[in-house]
């Protein structure tokens, strides 16, 4: 679940809409490329720039390897500029996988806290549900997450570990072990 920028083809600088504002020189809607996106590689043209350039969000956004997942795991690397039909669902791919990805993430951490036999079995039961099929994932399966309620059932569930994060013992082994 690490990004690597090299392995997606943007699909961050076309997927994600912009809003004008404090992290975001300009309005750009989902599904249209940014325009500083260099046309001829996927890469960003003002990437050396980015917060001169009124682009702080771009430095602070990290898709947790969902990009890089999208087009190498399920498009087989193929990319959304040589087949732009693949875009709408690779959007929806790449949005899920990161919903997916947040989830495990924040899972992960808490699997390095003190937890109790209730909640230890809570992170257990709801990574399981998080488990990729034996054929990799498929938006067929993405979406059968969030419509089967694993989504759903994370959010429930994590009101039960609050407690450890107003506890400074829980917190000072989530920074020691991160």
């Amino acid at each position: 679940m690490k990004t690597d920028c090299s392995a997606c083809s943007s699909l961050c600088c076309v997927a994600l809409h912009f809003d004008r504002g404090t992290d975001f020189a300009l309005d750009k809607p989902a599904g249209v490329a940014c325009p500083n996106l260099d046309p001829q590689k996927f890469s960003c043209a003002i990437h050396d720039d980015l917060a001169k350039a009124g682009f702080t969000g771009c430095i602070k956004f990290d898709c947790l390897g969902a990009g890089q997942h999208t087009v190498q795991g399920v498009f087989g690397g193929t990319d959304w500029r040589t087949h732009p039909e693949l875009l709408p669902e690779m959007m929806e791919v790449f949005r899920l996988l990161r919903r997916l990805h947040q989830s495990l993430e924040i899972l992960k951490y808490l699997e390095l806290m003190p937890l109790g036999d209730e909640q230890l079995h809570l992170v257990n039961m709801l990574k399981a549900g998080f488990t990729e099929p034996e054929d990799g994932w498929t938006l067929s399966t993405l979406t059968a997450l969030e419509t089967d309620g694993a989504f759903d059932l994370y959010y429930t569930a994590l009101p039960a570990f609050q407690s450890l994060f107003d506890d400074p013992k829980a917190l000072a082994a989530l920074r020691a072990a991160t």
